[in-house]
């Protein structure tokens, strides 16, 4: 039978040794004397530190991640037409989504963004830069269809505008920025931009 209330101060000092000294340098002994527990006790709950500090991130992360596709594919099956007509207004809707439940679970991805080298979250940011890399071209695609004059993007170039969005966007957990602070600041990372997503694929 599982101890819920040991288990809550496993995964409570584990959190708070993870944000304090990374996954690297967290210490089981350590985590286990804040939680008042043996470190028998935590290899009753979690077989390594890697699983414990999955226990704090895998669901939000894994939710993230696959809420994020889903929105991908619904706006893959709209038609060249209106993926032009509605482009900026999905992905303005679709970013404060995104934004608001990151930062209803911020602890979480706080780990994910600053804490997780050594552990399979390590390049979590990656996972959805292939995400949105690979929507991109089709949406290059669809535009080209519709007779727009194209600058050519490689996928080098791809990777580089992506890559600097989304690392723009987790700045804001990086730097614990308050929410709505967060809000506005991707709000305007994201008209920076779709601004220049148009001159590119020749929208305006």
């Amino acid at each position: 039978m599982v101890d819920e209330s040991t288990q809550k101060r496993i995964l409570d000092a584990g959190k708070a040794e993870f944000l304090e000294k990374g996954f690297k340098n967290a210490s089981l002994r350590s985590i286990a004397q804040k939680a008042g527990v043996t470190t028998g006790a935590i290899y009753g709950y979690y077989p390594d530190k890697a699983a414990l500090f999955g226990a704090l991130v895998s669901e939000p992360a894994e939710q993230l991640r696959n809420w994020y596709a889903s929105v991908q594919h619904e706006f893959d099956a709209f038609t060249a037409q209106h993926k032009e007509q509605r482009m900026h207004d999905y992905t303005s809707n679709a970013l404060d989504k995104f934004m608001n439940y990151i930062y209803d679970n911020f602890d979480a991805f706080k780990l994910v963004v600053c804490h997780s080298a050594g552990t399979e979250y390590e390049f979590y940011i990656d996972s959805l830069l292939e995400i949105e890399i690979e929507h991109t071209k089709r949406f290059i695609n669809a535009m080209g269809s519709l007779g727009h004059n194209i600058t050519i993007i490689e996928d080098d170039m791809n990777h580089i505008l992506s890559s600097a969005f989304y690392y723009g966007i987790f700045e804001t957990v990086a730097h614990s920025m308050p929410r709505e602070r967060a809000l506005e600041y991707v709000r305007i990372l994201n008209k920076f931009y779709s601004a220049g997503w148009d001159t590119i694929l020749g929208l305006k």
